[in-house]
């Protein structure tokens, strides 16, 4: 599955098939990681951006909805930063052109659990 796969790369630490999953003009539309992003160069920023919140993270797609041409996942981030046990939960709105993400509607908590 798509996100399987997002997911087992990520936590690979492999980033780099932005091609891959999203389309050329990408959109996405979360300012909490620093503001909009546009392209390939956008998405390379975001997952840069969360690869650098949670450095070496174990991700988790915990749960998913499709309907039409969009998917709502929600994904768990666990890892360590600084010596601290560090989760970041997601949820996101993706919308599809054919097989690759063209827009994204994401909102990141970030938790410190003991």
């Amino acid at each position: 599955d798509f996100f399987q796969r997002i997911a087992r790369s990520m936590s690979a630490g492999d980033i780099d098939h932005v091609a891959d999953w999203f389309t050329e003009d990408f959109k996405l539309h979360d300012p909490s990681i620093g503001g909009f992003r546009f392209g390939h160069q956008g998405a390379q920023d975001m997952l840069r951006a969360l690869a650098e919140q949670v450095p070496n993270a174990r991700i988790e797609l915990l749960d998913m909805v499709e309907q039409d041409d969009k998917v709502a996942v929600r994904w768990l981030f666990a890892g360590m930063k600084d010596s601290e046990s560090v989760n970041l939960s997601i949820v996101a709105i993706y919308r599809f052109e054919g097989d690759r993400i063209a827009e994204d509607w994401g909102i990141a908590a970030r938790a410190k659990w003991p």
